[in-house]
């Protein structure tokens, strides 16, 4: 049955004419007129004539101060009287909130007549407090409607407004004139060590001991937070073994990134668009919760009991179809872990950026004392997410070109530079492109510069399972189970954990496919204890480079974009990685969980990198690496089937056993400590000589923490 169209009819009677005014040229012409007033008025504020200075002074006289806002409501409330979607232009919801905020203004300033006659009336109706409490809720009211949001939606808005000016105002005034005030008290040689990011806050760094002496370059350095200069530096009595007096870098040596907030759309259609979608396939769900995630935007759907899940994940592409995803993707984790929702993560409009600063400096990390701890990134709720390397034991890393892979591996060697001394943690760098680790040569964190050739990586390799099987022998000894349980023993000198990072594992797989999983894989199953921990990472995840042994022995994995749903299985054993986002989106699959959870990784620059980098050289201008690692020659030795290193007096002997006993009947010390210092080499390799000392009868056992007793003594040089 058609609708029949209301008409408005005139009749007059003396002229005997009746015509008829459809309705909806009837609102067209009264929204031109309230049109044409609202602009005569607007108007008014900027010309002068007759009428148009009578009509702003009754304005003026009636709404005060806030009187320029009367004509604009008047214009928005015209452009509501066009029925053509075409010209509605505004949303009521604006036009509604305007409003209230016109009339609390209108009492709060008592601007006008009217604003005189709205206080008043309330005034004496409420008292004083009780106007005032009215106005405030009218002026809520008009911002929620006006913004179309909800209060907790509002608070958060105010709150991360008010926290930028906050920061403006930090930045541009109390952070400057503290600098000068500093400026003006510190002393000549005064350090303030508390401007130091670590050694005020981190439990890591509570053992900081006397001030480094440190010249007016450094001073200014670690007042502004720039780059210093490694010339400018002068370090006084730090023996190249010792750190105790070892200087944080400063959190200021990491820049502030400003790229804005992320963009979410507009979330209450999309959750109206979502639960509509689904019920126009018999799906009843309504959306119970929003998690507003620097990448995407996760929906909280409650699906009513009875329903397949499989019927909603099915319909993943039908979702993004209606929604307009971004990318064209969008996923579906069913059900969120530990709740008993569906979640639906929708790309946003505008991504934001996590920069480590911000990380680093959160709470998770700062109350952490495990030097092995590494940012994450933000989770789909924007909270940190940290993980512990040490309790993975190891983890594989896979990501196309340009998804962050790389990325996240310099935002975690920062974070170990930030958080240890070379005491604690001592890093292997493996860099086959050569590009990517090459600026960190040269600080005492690395066990020896960065490893770019292959035939050094599988030296490498076999030192790190040598290392591995002497501090398993150390703990024997000492009765120790692992790393831990050593280093608390007193009187012992503690050693480092090592991190074993390799950038590219392809290329590494490509050249000696059988060398490599062999290492890789003995390191993956017995090194947990010993403190040695992998970090592989590589741009191809196919089975060749990943193989089944790797991925049982590494249950931690960090999946960025890949092309193919065949590598997201690689890498994760379920699909999800070929929807990431790309640049720092991905998914983590911790040990102990089923699925891997979204999240956006940190952010680093070149520049922070050089920074720190340059701020760590300045404390150690010198450092000497030795080849032990990248020149190692393993071979089996058939009394305990360890790794020995060189060649010495005889086939199994180290090339510094002549120089040993030399050293050590001069000194009157045997110690692994003192052949460290002596002879620049690792821990390991010094114990190991001692070992061979004590069998060839030069030594005696070890006695905890005391120096070897020095049995017979020889002649000094050999003819």
């Amino acid at each position: 049955m058609a609708r029949r169209k209301s008409h408005f009819k005139f009749r007059i009677p003396l002229l005997k004419f009746n015509f008829k005014i459809n309705r909806r040229t009837f609102f067209t012409i009264l929204g031109l007129l309230l049109l044409s007033f609202g602009l005569l008025c607007l108007l008014s504020f900027m010309q002068s004539g007759e009428l148009l200075s009578s009509i702003n002074a009754r304005i003026i006289d009636s709404f005060g101060v806030v009187s320029l806002l009367f004509p604009i409501l008047i214009i928005l409330f015209a452009t509501h009287f066009f029925n053509s979607p075409k010209l509605k232009i505004i949303k009521f919801h604006i036009t509604a909130g305007l409003s209230f905020i016109f009339i609390a203004a209108l009492g709060f300033l008592r601007a006008g007549r009217y604003g005189q006659f709205i206080f008043q009336n309330l005034q004496s109706d409420f008292a004083l407090i009780g106007a005032f409490l009215v106005l405030f809720v009218t002026f809520i009211v008009g911002v929620i409607i006006f913004l179309n949001t909800s209060l907790d939606e509002l608070l958060v808005v105010v709150a991360t407004v008010a926290k930028k000016i906050g920061k403006v105002i930090k930045v541009q005034f109390i952070e400057p004139l503290s600098a000068r005030l500093r400026q003006q008290h510190l002393g000549k040689d005064a350090v303030r060590v508390n401007d130091n990011y670590l050694d005020q806050k981190n439990p890591v760094a509570t053992h900081a001991a006397a001030p480094v002496q440190l010249t007016e370059a450094q001073k200014k350095a670690r007042i502004d937070g720039t780059s210093p200069n490694p010339s400018d530096f002068s370090i006084k009595s730090l023996p190249t073994l010792n750190f105790d007096n070892w200087q944080y870098p400063p959190l200021s040596l990491l820049s502030e990134i400003h790229g804005g907030g992320a963009d979410f759309g507009d979330v209450t259609k999309n959750s109206s668009i979502i639960e509509k979608t689904l019920d126009s396939f018999g799906l009843r769900a309504n959306i119970v919760e929003v998690n507003k995630g620097p990448t995407v935007t996760q929906y909280g759907l409650h699906i009513t009991s009875g329903t397949k899940l499989s019927k909603i994940t099915a319909l993943s592409s039908d979702l993004a179809l209606a929604l307009s995803a971004p990318n064209g993707h969008i996923r579906i984790e069913a059900p969120i872990p530990g709740r008993d929702l569906v979640g639906i993560e929708i790309p946003n409009r505008k991504s934001q950026i996590v920069a480590l600063q911000q990380l680093i400096g959160s709470s998770e990390m700062i109350n952490n004392p495990k030097p092995t701890l590494v940012p994450l990134g933000l989770d789909v709720s924007g909270k940190p997410q940290v993980i512990d390397i040490a309790a993975m034991p190891h983890i594989l890393v896979a990501g196309a070109t340009g998804s962050g892979k790389s990325v996240i591996l310099n935002a975690w060697i920062a974070s170990f530079l930030y958080r240890t001394t070379p005491k604690q943690l001592r890093l292997i760098l493996v860099d086959p492109k050569r590009v990517e680790f090459a600026q960190y040569n040269g600080i005492p964190h690395l066990l020896s510069a960065v490893i770019v050739d292959s035939k050094e990586i599988l030296s490498a390799l076999k030192w790190t399972v040598g290392e591995m099987e002497s501090r398993y022998k150390l703990f024997a000894q000492a009765g120790a189970k692992n790393i831990e349980g050593y280093n608390q023993i007193k009187g012992v000198e503690e050693i480092p954990y090592i991190i074993f990072v390799i950038d590219e594992l392809a290329e590494l797989m490509t050249m000696a496919p059988g060398e490599t999983e062999e290492s890789i894989t003995r390191i993956a199953q017995l090194a947990r204890a010993t403190g040695i921990h992998l970090i592989l990472a590589t741009q191809r995840p196919s089975v060749n480079v990943i193989t089944g042994i790797m991925k049982a022995n590494i249950p931690a994995r960090l999946a960025f974009n890949v092309p193919s749903l065949v590598d997201s299985r690689v890498i994760l054993d379920t699909p999800g990685a070929e929807k990431l986002l790309g640049k720092g989106d991905m998914l983590f699959l911790a040990p102990d969980q089923g699925k891997p959870k979204r999240i956006q990784g940190p952010f680093i620059t070149e520049g922070d990198v050089t920074r720190l980098v340059d701020f760590i050289r300045a404390q150690v201008p010198r450092v000497d690496y030795t080849d032990d690692i990248t020149k190692h020659d393993a071979r089996s030795n058939s009394a305990g089937g360890s790794m020995v290193s060189g060649s010495g007096e005889d086939e199994n002997s180290d090339r510094l056993f002549q120089d040993a006993i030399n050293a050590i009947f001069e000194s009157g010390q045997a110690s692994a400590s003192f052949l460290q210092r002596k002879f620049k080499v690792g821990y390991a390799r010094a114990a190991r000589i001692l070992d061979q000392l004590q069998q060839a009868g030069y030594v005696g056992p070890q006695q905890g923490s005391k120096p070897r007793e020095i049995l017979k003594r020889q002649q000094q040089e050999p003819e």
